[in-house]
């Protein structure tokens, strides 16, 4: 009987973040005293930030001020959409846009002045029709359904963002053939052909934005695409090789720094502990695990060569590298 992962628990969408007012904080004491922290996001508007939050969670945080201060200013019918709609439904991103972007279904009835304030604080008005399969709501705010938000992504963000999103949107079973439908439905606009080749390299068994994104750098450096979520049978039970290949059994574990911190539970030596005595009853098996981390990410040549010294000598399909 195969084996199969456990469902993954349910998109968590953020509540959006109350925002401050000029007259909530009412003299320039205090505001300096806050300058560090604070952001504006709409005249007479700011939100807070946490000095000590990693990069990607406070600009995803001062996103979700943004929109909030959009809805506030905004009286046409519109949705959220692209990774506006991804951080709203509680998908992965990777490189979040500062901008808020939604979409309406008519051109933006806007003054010359009101297009320097959109600039200004960070909205793009997208136009086109939008049926109503792919409108939605989300903690009573408007977005644009996974589907259709995986599928602008695709088109629209660049190509690891979007993978990014689509790995995730399947990996909480979005219809990938309504997603197919959606890009199809695209043929003409821009980015269509990057959507498919989005969609054709996106796996649901990816768990984290970092094991997608190394997936996509193992395929760009010229391997063979890896498999995911592989069972192996261990001393200390059924253990899974984020991704790799079995022929050779060789397999790439992706650390990402919130198994020591947010999922440690205080004790990230423990986690270190468990996380050694699994590496080595998998090695046991027979497998040769490299691992990798987000700086591999961004320089992925080392990473490469690691990959290709592990798999050197287990598996006679290993390309040849173009240098």
């Amino acid at each position: 009987m195969e084996l199969a992962r456990p469902a993954p628990p349910p998109l968590v969408p953020p509540t959006l973040p109350r925002l401050l007012t000029a007259r909530s904080i009412p003299d320039a004491e205090r505001i300096a005293d806050l300058e560090d922290e604070l952001v504006r996001v709409r005249p007479g508007l700011f939100t807070t930030t946490d000095p000590a939050s990693p990069v990607a969670i406070a600009q995803r945080d001062v996103l979700l001020a943004r929109i909030a201060a959009a809805r506030a200013h905004l009286d046409s019918e519109y949705w959220f959409s692209l990774d506006s709609a991804a951080a709203l439904h509680g998908l992965w991103t990777y490189r979040l846009s500062r901008r808020v972007h939604l979409t309406q279904l008519y051109p933006p009835q806007v003054r010359r002045e009101d297009d320097s304030w959109d600039h200004r604080f960070h909205l793009t008005r997208h136009w086109t029709a939008l049926p109503l399969r792919d409108r939605t709501l989300v903690n009573g705010v408007p977005v644009t359904t996974i589907e259709r938000t995986a599928a602008d992504c695709a088109r629209l963000l660049s190509l690891p963002a979007a993978l990014v999103v689509m790995d995730c949107a399947l990996h909480h079973r979005a219809d990938r053939e309504l997603i197919a439908r959606i890009i199809d439905e695209s043929r003409g606009k821009r980015g269509v052909v990057q959507a498919r080749r989005v969609l054709s390299l996106a796996d649901a068994g990816s768990e984290s934005p970092g094991e997608s994104l190394t997936r996509l750098a193992v395929t760009d450096c010229g391997l063979p695409r890896p498999s995911t979520q592989i069972p192996v049978e261990t001393t200390l039970g059924t253990k899974w090789i984020d991704l790799g290949w079995e022929e050779p059994k060789v397999g790439i574990e992706f650390d990402g720094e919130v198994k020591y911190t947010d999922l440690a539970d205080g004790d990230p030596d423990a986690v270190r502990r468990r996380e050694r005595e699994r590496h080595e009853a998998i090695e046991a098996e027979g497998w040769n695990l490299v691992r990798n981390a987000w700086p591999d990410i961004d320089a992925p040549h080392g990473f490469d060569v690691r990959v290709r010294r592990a798999l050197a000598g287990r598996w006679r399909l290993l390309p040849d590298r173009d240098d």
